[in-house]
C-alpha cells in the first residue's frame, strides 16, 4: 500500500480520458506520466471492464481503477471491492429485453459474454472499438457479474422502472449500463480512497456524462470536460476545454498538477 502520493485524479475514458476515435493521444499518455512523476496517483473511473482498458493502462502505466461504474474497484491487481448483480436478476432483465429484442452483454471481472448478437450490435461494439462479445445466453449461471448492458437505440426507462433494485446509464446512442442499486463511480471512488489510506489527501475527477455525476457532485476539484453535458458542467469546479482539444491537459495545468 502506498499513501505516500500528493493527492488522487480520477479519469473517466470515453468522452474524457479518450479522443474521439476511443483512442490515448500520445500527449495525454505523456500528461498522466507526468502526473505520477509529481507524486500524483492517476486513476481510471469507468463504466467499461478492465478487458475493456488496456488501451489506456498499456501506455499511461496506470494500474488502479474503478470499473463497471463503480462495481468492481481495484489495484496493483489486488480486489479492493466488489457488488455482484444476483442471477435471478440478471435472468429477469434478459427475459425483458426479449419483449425489445435488446441485446444484453454480462460482464465478469475478465470476461464478456452476450445473448445473441445481430448487425447491429456488431455495428455498436465497432463503434467504441471493443471486441464483440461471444454468444453464451447462460453465462450469468457460470459467473458473478458486476455489470450488464443493455444494448439498443431506445432510452433506459422501460427497465428502470421495473426493477427497483438496479440503476440503469444510458452512457452512448446504444448502450445502458447496468449495475446494482446503490453502486455508483464515487460509492467505488470511496472505498478506494479508504482502501489506500488516500482519504485524507487531495482528490480530483475529470468527467463528461451521466455516470460522471456522483464524482463530479462530491469531489471537491471536479473537472468537466468541455464536451460535458449540461448538469456535469454545472457541478463541476471546474470546466476545461473538451477532450478532443487539450481538455485533459488544461485541466490538469488548472490545478498546477502537471
Amino acid at each position: 500500500m502506498n499513501n505516500n502520493y500528493k493527492g488522487t485524479v480520477f479519469f473517466d475514458l470515453d468522452g474524457t480520458l479518450l479522443n474521439a476515435n476511443s483512442k490515448m493521444d500520445p500527449d495525454v499518455s505523456q500528461a498522466v506520466h507526468k502526473l505520477r512523476d509529481n507524486g500524483y496517483l492517476p486513476v481510471i473511473s469507468t463504466g467499461r471492464a478492465p478487458n475493456e482498458i488496456l488501451q489506456v493502462t498499456g501506455p499511461t502505466g496506470i494500474d488502479t481503477y474503478v470499473t463497471f461504474n463503480g462495481a468492481l474497484v481495484e489495484s496493483a491487481g489486488k480486489v479492493i471491492y466488489k457488488k455482484i448483480i444476483s442471477p435471478e436478476t440478471v435472468a429477469k432483465v434478459i427475459e425483458k429485453a426479449k419483449e425489445y429484442n435488446d441485446i444484453i452483454t454480462m460482464h465478469s471481472i475478465d470476461k464478456t459474454r452476450s445473448t445473441f448478437t445481430s448487425k447491429f450490435m456488431s455495428e455498436f461494439y465497432k463503434t467504441v472499438k471493443i471486441p464483440e462479445p461471444i454468444v453464451d445466453p447462460k453465462f450469468y449461471e457460470k459467473e458473478e457479474l458486476p455489470m450488464i448492458l443493455v444494448v439498443t437505440p431506445d432510452g433506459p426507462e422501460r427497465y428502470s422502472n421495473v426493477f427497483d433494485e438496479l440503476t440503469f446509464y444510458k452512457t452512448g446512442p446504444y448502450a445502458i449500463d447496468t449495475i446494482s442499486k446503490g453502486v455508483t463511480k464515487m460509492n467505488g471512488i470511496k472505498h478506494l480512497l479508504s482502501g489506500l489510506e488516500l482519504d485524507q489527501k487531495p482528490v480530483y475527477a475529470f468527467g463528461d456524462g451521466p455516470n460522471d455525476l456522483s464524482m463530479i457532485q462530491e469531489i471537491q476539484h471536479s473537472v468537466a470536460m468541455g464536451n460535458g453535458i449540461d448538469s456535469v458542467k454545472e457541478a463541476a469546479e471546474y470546466i476545461t476545454s473538451a477532450n478532443t482539444d487539450n481538455g485533459i491537459i488544461n485541466g490538469l495545468k488548472h490545478y498546477n498538477l502537471i
